[in-house]
């Protein structure tokens, strides 16, 4: 009888290798493929970029490569912060892939050397690049700096913490009511000094939840947070929660990203990340918008960002095949609207407006975001 149950213990014993090397399979084959989605040489993207492609009007509308360092930097922060999951050769690929992004950043660099970023090149400036007519503004206006490159570069390439704090001053320079105020928002918040998206002082005060989502982050992981500034900015994105803005108003409270279930993903990651008391205190509302959601998704990538967003909120979240889920649909993360720039009165009514948005993919981005479920759904069984 001991005999027998003892080749059972190592019969079971002998299974489990066999099965870890089943689960990290998936994680290889996906981090290959987005290895191989890296630009090798410079051509129209930058060595070690990432192509993303624009596309006018509605996410299968007219497409153009846009050579953007946003995705690329996202995709070195997020393979980053899973990097410790990845172990012998695939630890390796996954360095290799963060260090060429990383060497793309300085082409996105302010002018002037300091340590804030464009969404395009800044030396020469590109503004919508493959636009024939678009492209026309760059010679009369160049898009500023903004935050929410800047703290997703700034995370990605682990700045040292003087750069960071030098960074954290520029942005409270630009924060609203610093020098003027914010005109199209919802009158109640008009007096909330929260960040802005943008360094430029020509460009008008702009409120968008996912970039302040994404600063408060930069801020926490810094350690920095605590000032004014972070306070009112979690006062704010407390309020888009607690009224539930972001389903009723996605595109006027984030011009930038203008989804629910990417709004939701932003929020979750926060606070999943750093329970704030504030925000965290919405979690209810948070989840049973995120089941509503996914309960009426058509598309898989939606799926996917919003059972990651319950997993991060402590729910549990219905298993997906993600062997089966298409990374190459109509799935959106980032617009760019002109709403944003428009008076309170155009942005409320344009707002979500497919004719002047621009929306944005980048299948090896989706890639990652898949990748970053499984390896989260496998932190949490193990």
């Amino acid at each position: 009888m001991n005999f027998r149950i003892t080749l059972i213990i190592l019969n079971l014993l002998a299974c489990v290798p066999f099965a870890r090397a089943q689960e990290d399979a998936f994680a290889t084959r996906l981090l290959h493929e987005i290895a191989a989605e890296q630009a090798a040489t410079d051509s129209f993207y930058y060595a070690g970029m990432f192509p993303s492609h624009r596309y006018y009007g509605h996410p299968r509308g007219k497409m153009k490569h846009d050579n953007n360092v946003f995705f690329t930097g996202l995709i070195a922060l997020t393979l980053g912060e899973m990097q410790d999951q990845f172990h012998s050769a695939d630890s390796t690929l996954c360095r290799n892939i963060r260090a060429k992004a990383c060497a793309t950043f300085p082409y996105f660099r302010h002018k002037s050397g300091r340590s804030t970023y464009n969404f395009w090149r800044t030396n020469p400036s590109m503004v919508f690049p493959n636009s024939g007519f678009l492209n026309l503004f760059k010679k009369w206006h160049s898009l500023p700096d903004d935050i929410d490159d800047t703290s997703i570069l700034l995370l990605a390439m682990e700045a040292d913490s003087a750069t960071a704090r030098a960074t954290r001053l520029l942005m409270e320079q630009h924060a609203n009511t610093v020098s003027y105020g914010i005109k199209n928002t919802f009158r109640k918040y008009r007096d909330i000094p929260a960040y802005s998206t943008w360094f430029g002082k020509s460009m008008p005060i702009d409120f968008d939840a996912c970039v302040l989502a994404n600063t408060l982050y930069f801020m926490h992981r810094y350690n920095m947070a605590g000032g004014r500034f972070d306070s009112a900015t979690v006062q704010l994105l407390a309020a888009f929660i607690q009224n539930r803005e972001y389903m009723t108003h996605p595109a006027y409270i984030s011009p930038h990203y203008a989804r629910s279930p990417v709004l939701i993903y932003h929020f979750a990651r926060l606070i999943g990340r750093y329970p704030i008391p504030e925000l965290s205190q919405h979690r209810g509302v948070l989840v049973a918008d995120a089941k509503q959601l996914l309960a009426q998704a058509s598309d898989d990538m939606d799926r996917v960002i919003l059972s990651t967003a319950l997993l991060w909120l402590g729910e549990p979240a219905p298993e997906i095949d993600l062997g089966k889920v298409r990374t190459d649909g109509d799935f959106v993360f980032f617009v760019a609207g002109f709403n944003s720039l428009l008076p309170d009165f155009g942005k409320k009514t344009f707002s979500g407006y497919h004719l002047i948005s621009y929306y944005y993919k980048c299948p090896a981005y989706n890639k990652v975001l898949l990748l970053q479920h499984h390896l989260l759904r496998a932190s949490l069984k193990a």
